[in-house]
């Protein structure tokens, strides 16, 4: 952890969210900057356009790109006279000239974003939420018959069961990865503002539909049409969907934490202490964290999903600082998504303290009671219970845990609604991506 980092995803947060590192910093950009060019190289070896030899591995310096950088004043030029020079030392120095050749700086900048953003979900964002899903849903079984009193408006409602209002947080954030898992990046690859006129001086090819194939070979999509940026949409369907799950981590950590207020469940931290002053507190620290973290990335995140579909004319570089941003969202979506991982792994759940307080609230079956007044014909039962229970005379014969209409089962069935949703064979578990750094 960096004392001196000005973000804290890069000093307080840095271990936590130290899975990404691989994919959002710098060296992660230039690297693949670097595998973009050279398969790129490959590509025009391959149709002929450069000499038939083979493209050696070079790897990323980055001491040399970095004093390049600074020498030149632009990133990606700096990338291209270091491949140049590297190749020239070499023995397919033939290579040389051909670095690059045709590209705008976008082509390569956009491919190595997409490619790195896929990567990132597939590996870290994607796996991280699936395992929050799971655990919720597992929850949600374990606790199928917790009977509890339902609150709308803060009120005492009708009786459900903790599993079910559990369920319905793993079943949505579930249907959000679904979504999440079905959108791939996009990337351009046609030149300075999208025509392809410079590809088509190296030779008499289908350029559009070759390069095409060149980007999806990276497993992003290709856009067929774009000025010299590609289209911020397809990358703002994505942040949104993060957005969504965001929402939805920030109100599981709400409702956890009003749980908590009413005595409902417990969340244990064995030898930390939640109070300088106060001995006794046990406060659900990780669950205010993820609200947090949750809020915090879904502000960066949503600046950069609307920032990101504009342009001035073909281009302007002003994008470049929120692009660049986006790895500090969505690390901040990941270790909300670990915090509240966290906070259930160490969460006591209270049934007695549920049961009783079900017991002290006998007019939450009052709509049971004026809708079987109804159904006999009594057409004004329901003022004649509200009436009783203004006179605090209403008195149901029946246990206010009988009356939880489907809750059990639609608790039951959330694993199978979430592998599902999912992707997952039978009961199938991939790594925990949310221990994969200490915190």
């Amino acid at each position: 952890m960096s004392y001196d980092a000005i973000s804290p995803i890069d000093g307080r947060y840095s271990r936590e969210a130290a899975p990404l590192d691989h994919y959002f910093s710098d060296r992660a950009l230039m690297e693949a900057r670097v595998a973009v060019e050279l398969r790129y190289l490959g590509l025009l070896v391959k149709l002929g356009v450069a000499p038939g030899t083979k493209v050696p591995r070079i790897d990323a310096d980055m001491g040399a790109l970095e004093k390049l950088e600074e020498e030149l004043g632009h990133d990606v030029k700096a990338v291209e006279v270091y491949l140049r020079r590297r190749l020239l030392r070499s023995p397919s120095k033939k290579l040389a000239p051909f670095v690059h050749l045709g590209m705008t700086s976008e082509d390569t900048n956009s491919l190595s974003y997409a490619m790195l953003q896929k990567a990132a979900m597939d590996e870290v964002l994607i796996p991280a939420y699936s395992s929050l899903a799971g655990t919720v849903a597992d929850l949600a079984a374990n606790e199928a018959s917790s009977a509890m009193v339902a609150r709308t408006h803060g009120m005492p409602a009708v009786p459900t069961t903790f599993g079910k209002e559990m369920a319905v947080f793993g079943y949505r954030v579930a249907e959000r990865v679904s979504r999440l898992r079905a959108l791939r990046p996009m990337a351009k690859f046609s030149g300075a503002v999208g025509t392809y006129a410079s590809f088509a001086l190296l030779a008499d090819l289908d350029w559009p539909a070759e390069l095409a194939r060149f980007v999806e070979g990276f497993g992003v999509d290709a856009a067929p049409y774009s000025t010299q940026v590609v289209p911020g949409e397809r990358l703002s369907d994505i942040l949104h969907t993060v957005i969504n799950i965001n929402q939805l981590v920030a109100s599981l950590a709400r409702d956890l934490w009003l749980y908590q207020a009413l005595g409902y469940v417990r969340f244990v931290r064995p030898g930390k202490v939640s109070s300088s002053t106060m001995p006794q507190k046990e406060n659900p620290v990780d669950l205010e964290n993820a609200e947090g973290q949750a809020d915090t990335s879904t502000s960066l995140l949503t600046m950069a999903a609307y920032r990101l579909q504009h342009t001035r004319l073909q281009r302007d570089l002003s994008d470049s600082v929120v692009r660049r941003m986006v790895g500090q969202g969505l690390a901040h979506s990941f270790v909300a998504a670990k915090r509240v991982g966290r906070a259930l792994s160490t969460m006591k759940v209270e049934r007695t303290a549920m049961l009783d307080d079900l017991k002290a609230h006998p007019e939450i079956l009052a709509e049971r009671a004026q809708i079987i007044r109804r159904l006999a014909g009594d057409v004004e039962g329901y003022e004649k219970v509200r009436a009783s229970v203004g006179r605090g005379s209403f008195s149901p014969r029946s246990d206010p845990a009988s009356y939880l209409g489907d809750s059990v089962n639609m608790a039951r069935r959330c694993r199978e609604t979430v592998d599902r949703l999912l992707g997952l064979g039978g009961r199938r578990r991939r790594r925990d991506p949310l221990s994969t750094a200490s915190s």
